[in-house]
């Protein structure tokens, strides 16, 4: 059971990561390559408010939300805005490529490549449930990981915004036809997956430390997360987080360390073979 909670733990990281890229491909049509790279950033930044400042972790959570929203609608603007303008889209994941290769630079030039922690606002001192050990941290993560998909999976289905998001990701003529601002709800995307990942900047930072060498990891497993789950579903993306953290947990104990990459894109693999869009994925969604 403690190897099921530290899989559990890892894999919400992983599904939340996966959520912001959901929200960009939900709510815009973009796959947002860069979004690895703003969890790091909002790492970095919870560790410079936390600890470098000393101001409260609430502060940090506020702070790195606004700071995310800022910086995924300009990453909209710059990055995929001018692109979208022209008729070859692939270039998209070229740019967003991009934006993440610059946010590494700068997060390197900044704080550097030596990791950095942060303590768990809610206590570090691990206990015992249903026969393993776990931290508040690993309960908090999960929790949180199965909120946000629950809650954006309503938001995208009953709300005026998310309907109309999803309307244009599917035909964007046809919304622009019926009124709807696409260039809008697309930024507000943007911005809606950078304010998340600023968010939770001290809740997955005690778990992963803040580092530059993470960055990359982090947006693959990520991916797979997405792609095991269904591109589309919020749901999918729990599911496929926490399924990627089981097996990563099992194949390092019972396997070696170097065993879980492998092992997660033969499952990738073997998903889109059998079913391309995800266990939870919808017919009809553009697949990266």
């Amino acid at each position: 059971m403690t190897i099921v909670w530290a899989g559990l733990s890892v894999g919400a990281v992983y599904a939340l990561t996966a959520i912001g890229y959901n929200i960009t491909m939900t709510f815009g049509g973009v796959f947002n390559f860069a979004h690895g790279a703003f969890v790091i950033l909002s790492a970095f930044f919870s560790w410079y408010v936390m600890v470098d400042l000393g101001w409260p972790w609430w502060s940090a959570a506020l702070l790195g939300a606004v700071l995310g929203a800022l910086l995924g609608g300009l990453e909209e603007l710059v990055a995929v805005r001018p692109v979208l303008r022209r008729t070859d889209t692939r270039a998209l994941l070229v740019t967003t490529v991009g934006a993440f290769v610059v946010i590494e630079g700068v997060l390197a030039a900044t704080w550097g490549a030596t990791p950095k922690s942060v303590g768990f606002f809610a206590g570090e001192d691990a206990f015992t449930f249903l026969g393993g050990r776990m931290a508040p941290v690993d309960v908090w993560l999960v929790v949180v990981a199965v909120a946000a998909g629950a809650g954006l999976h309503l938001f995208s289905r009953r709300s005026l915004w998310g309907l109309a998001a999803r309307g244009a990701t599917s035909d964007p003529d046809a919304a622009k036809a019926r009124g709807i601002n696409v260039g809008a709800l697309r930024a507000g995307g943007f911005a809606l997956a950078g304010a998340l990942a600023g968010l939770l900047g001290p809740l997955v930072t005690p778990k992963t430390g803040a580092s530059v060498g993470i960055a990359v990891s982090m947006t693959i497993f990520g991916f797979v997360a997405l792609a095991v789950g269904g591109f589309g579903s919020f749901a999918g993306c729990v599911v496929g987080g926490l399924l990627i953290g089981l097996i990563q947990a099992y194949g390092s104990r019972y396997l070696g360390v170097e065993y879980p990459p492998l092992l997660l894109f033969v499952v990738l693999l073997a998903v889109l073979l059998l079913r391309p869009t995800g266990l939870f994925g919808k017919h009809g969604m553009r697949a990266v």
